[in-house]
């Protein structure tokens, strides 16, 4: 994998940086949600500070994320369960036979 140079544009501003050309299109990807999402708070509650705007946007992010982290746990104590369930079934039936 190699080092790319990129210039990302965010709040009408950029960014060059270098990244693993396979990080690119998802960092790519990540600045245009950015914008997006910038230009939808600008929109819905009328500011136009980009500070604030940016402020606003990373809360909405990183709030997402925590939301993420914590259904991925739950997903991952559901499966525990099963499978201690499952393990449970198949030492049960060993001892039958």
């Amino acid at each position: 994998m190699s080092n790319t140079s990129v210039k990302l544009q965010i709040a009408n501003r950029t960014y060059p940086l270098k990244v693993d050309s396979a990080e690119q299109a998802v960092l790519e990807k990540a600045a245009e949600m950015v914008n997006l999402r910038l230009k939808e708070y600008e929109k819905a509650f009328g500011v136009r500070d980009v500070q604030d705007l940016m402020a606003m946007c990373s809360l909405h992010l990183a709030a997402e994320q925590l939301g993420y982290q914590k259904d991925k746990q739950s997903q991952e104590e559901s499966i525990n369960r099963e499978l201690k369930n499952l393990c449970d079934l198949v030492k049960a039936f060993g001892k039958e036979v």
